[in-house]
């Protein structure tokens, strides 16, 4: 086979230019014909096993790709197989199959996935402060059902009969489900849309913590569960942050854990990582707080802990019964990002799950 005068049939490739690029003959079928050194220095095999291979082992989506690439008349970005590397790719048909030109292409790749990135974020942006608008519209209507169908539970719109009663009790048990559902699908959307900002005062953090514990009494108070907050010693309670965001940080966690479990010991303590220990949560320099709330009882499995602050990764799975907690999760992650510090979870089979958080101290 002459591929010399197949490759300048081709008119579309300059043969002295493409030679030195990644050049590959394949039928239409895909198999493989010819190629030259640069093919096999590129996808990192030899040319005797290029020439034993299709074109599809090698470069996903290969078939359609050349096809799309042929009908524009221009190139299409590529991507190997085996690893995360990507090549323009410009296909010319001919009578025999194709040609085609692999050429690097580091630079459009990475300018398309900055440009995706922006995209991404405005758009998500704009749906964001769009929800927020509608707010009112949603929660107006649903707060008047858990409102008259509260009153009607306590007997204001008259006797009822028992099955009557047991109707009333379902609807306001799921409007009042959906409020709270919608009012944490708002929140995740106020701190998605980067609105919220920080107000630095100095506040004693562990008067803060006891304000929330005492908060929700109401959660825990039918439920046997044992309380225990610790500070290590010598160690400065006061810091410079913003108490409110602090407050619903912890909240949010709380809300996550008494929601699950309905027994068992739930722990909330405090304490100053070292440096060697914020290296590993890329976090540098000294002045940070660690809250860790753990709780005996609420167990994960791996799967659970892969999307537990991504509720969008849930959404497109089958286990969308956590989206919620997902949705509360992801909305702490943003507010202790808005504080420049981070979040993780640890849970150990048998022992307990546990919610790690580190902020700067001031």
């Amino acid at each position: 086979m002459d591929i010399k005068k197949i490759l300048f049939r081709t008119n579309s490739i300059d043969v002295e230019k493409a030679l030195p690029d990644a050049v590959v003959f394949c039928n239409r079928e895909g198999k493989i014909l010819w190629v030259n050194d640069k093919a096999a220095e590129i996808f990192e095999t030899s040319k005797m096993h290029l020439l034993t291979s299709n074109i599809s082992d090698f470069i996903e989506n290969a078939l359609n790709l050349i096809t799309s690439s042929v009908i524009m008349n221009n190139q299409v970005i590529t991507k190997l197989t085996t690893s995360e590397t990507y090549f323009d790719m410009t296909s010319k048909e001919i009578e025999e199959g194709y040609v085609l030109d692999f050429r690097d292409s580091v630079n459009t790749v990475e300018e398309i996935v900055t440009n995706s990135e922006e995209d991404y974020k405005e758009i998500n942006r704009d749906k964001n402060c769009f929800l927020l608008k509608l707010a009112n519209e949603l929660k107006s209507p649903l707060q008047s059902i858990v409102g008259f169908s509260q009153a009607m539970a306590d007997g204001l719109g008259g006797s009822m009969s028992e099955q009557q009663e047991k109707y009333i009790r379902i609807i306001k048990k799921n409007s009042s489900e959906l409020m709270y559902f919608i009012t944490k699908l708002l929140e995740l959307s106020q701190t998605e849309a980067e609105l919220t900002r920080p107000e630095i005062k100095t506040f004693d953090v562990t008067s803060t913590i006891n304000s929330v514990v005492r908060f929700n009494e109401q959660l825990y108070k039918d439920k046997d569960l044992h309380w225990n907050i610790s500070v290590k010693e010598n160690m400065k309670k006061t810091i410079a942050s913003d108490e409110e965001i602090i407050k619903t940080i912890l909240q949010n966690v709380l809300e996550v854990i008494l929601k699950s479990v309905e027994m068992g010991d739930i722990s909330i303590s405090l304490s100053i990582p070292n440096e060697e220990f914020l290296s590993s949560k890329n976090l540098s320099g000294s002045d940070y707080i660690m809250i860790s709330v753990s709780s005996s009882a609420l167990l994960l499995s791996e799967s659970d802990l892969e999307s537990m602050f991504d509720p969008y990764m849930i959404v497109d799975t089958s286990n969308r019964k956590n989206v919620l907690r997902a949705m509360i999760l992801s909305c702490v992650k943003n507010l202790v990002q808005t504080l420049r510090g981070t979040v993780w979870v640890e849970s150990q089979i048998l022992k307990n799950t546990s919610f790690n958080i580190i902020i700067p101290q001031g």
